[in-house]
């Protein structure tokens, strides 16, 4: 797939879930559409980022430190700027010098667990991306109207099978790390299958978490993977695991959730299930049935490959941002001077409550009346008999 026009892109993001994670995917998504991609991975350069209030998770704001970066932004010279994942974002007087340049787009793969810190300052993006459905109306709520609903996806290399690996096999499998709903489930799988656990804080049958290539391994290494979504605040979300366990042609069980019935067909392209019991159920009526399940796996992964791919999902986003009408300034030539006119010492950042709202300016001090300055000044009397010098007599003490 070609993108309709050739961008140029500056993707800062880390990879905290490795090469197999959503971030990763996404900037794979834009080298498959053609755009042309400058990476900035502040994984592997923590000294770009200033993290006042230790937010992780997602939870921001984590600032990314502009001043060490302009440079290299401004030789560029892009049309668009990504800030992915983890909380990413600049202080608003960086992000307006950027935005007289180039449209600056902010994805928050974490949600909806982060929405309650970056609604704060999404509305500073010129577009804010979030997967998650129940995240989008929290973001409306709290007047963020740059939000955009865009689910998670794959790129092209979820597609490509692999050979099995001995110590990943298995009947059936749950990539991600434990939760408490999560184990209550396994240990109902694991008295009635041979069961692979792969993340971290699974008490059994765990292989440890897998990443890059070995995700790929695990997937490919069983036919059947169960995701069990994760619970935030009483917000269910689908996750990325629905969407890659299709792609790599696995049968996927899943909790129905009406925010993945728009992109699959329950019982047709992924099974759903309403507990462990119901779940065990099913997943013993396709073992029995290979034929059956193989073929709603085939309508899954074909589902995915035509409507769940991350060159799809970009290509509508820049849709988006061309029909939004942002035109930035040229950038200005190399030799010019400093292409951001930024201060030398960037403005210290207020609390993430004063990020979505100034604070009020203080009040003057009050003022005490004029006439009561005048009875208190001290009269032409007493000022002369201060001016006097001593007799030298000592007062007697009383008493």
């Amino acid at each position: 797939m070609a993108a309709r026009r050739a961008y140029r892109v500056t993707f800062i993001g880390r990879y905290r879930e490795g090469a197999a994670g959503q971030a990763r995917s996404l900037f794979l998504g834009l080298h498959e559409l053609g755009h042309v991609v400058q990476e900035i991975n502040v994984g592997r350069r923590p000294d770009l980022l200033r993290n006042p209030w230790r937010r992780s998770g997602g939870h921001g704001p984590v600032f990314v430190r502009l001043d060490r970066i302009a440079a290299e932004i401004a030789a560029f010279r892009p049309d668009v700027i990504f800030l992915v994942g983890g909380g990413l974002t600049f202080t608003r007087r960086e992000m307006a010098a950027l935005r007289e340049h180039c449209a600056v787009v902010g994805f928050t793969l974490e949600d909806p667990a982060a929405a309650g810190t970056v609604s704060r300052y999404a509305g500073m993006f010129t577009l804010h991306v979030t997967p998650s459905l129940a995240a989008a109306r929290l973001y409306r709520e709290a007047g963020c109207r740059s939000t955009l609903y865009l689910p998670y996806a794959v790129d092209a290399r979820f597609f490509v099978p692999r050979p099995a690996a001995p110590q990943f096999q298995a009947q059936v499998a749950v990539i991600g790390h434990a939760t408490p709903r999560r184990i209550e489930i396994a240990r109902t799988l694991a008295g009635q299958f041979d069961l692979r656990l792969h993340g971290r804080g699974w008490p059994f049958g765990t292989t440890g978490p897998v990443r890059g290539d070995d995700w790929f391994r695990a997937a490919w290494s069983t036919p059947m993977l169960v995701h069990i979504p994760r619970s935030h605040d009483g917000l269910e979300s689908p996750g990325p695991g629905v969407f890659e366990g299709t792609a790599a042609g696995r049968l996927v069980f899943t909790a129905y959730l009406d925010e993945l019935r728009p992109h699959f067909n329950y019982g047709e392209e992924i099974i759903g299930f309403e507990d462990g019991d119901d779940l065990a159920a099913k997943i013993r009526y396709y073992l029995e049935r290979p034929g059956e399940a193989e073929a709603v796996a085939a309508a899954g992964r074909r589902r995915t490959g035509r409507d769940h791919t991350w060159a799809q999902r970009l290509d509508h986003l820049f849709a988006r941002l061309a029909g939004a009408g942002e035109q930035g300034r040229p950038w200005p030539p190399l030799d010019s001077g400093p292409a951001l006119r930024l201060s030398r010492r960037p403005a210290r950042a207020a609390p993430p409550a004063a990020e979505a709202e100034p604070a009020p300016p203080a009040e003057p001090a009050p003022q005490e009346p004029e006439a009561r300055r005048r009875r208190r000044a001290p009269s032409r009397r007493r000022r002369r008999a201060r001016a006097r010098p001593s007799s030298g007599r000592v007062r007697p003490a009383r008493g």
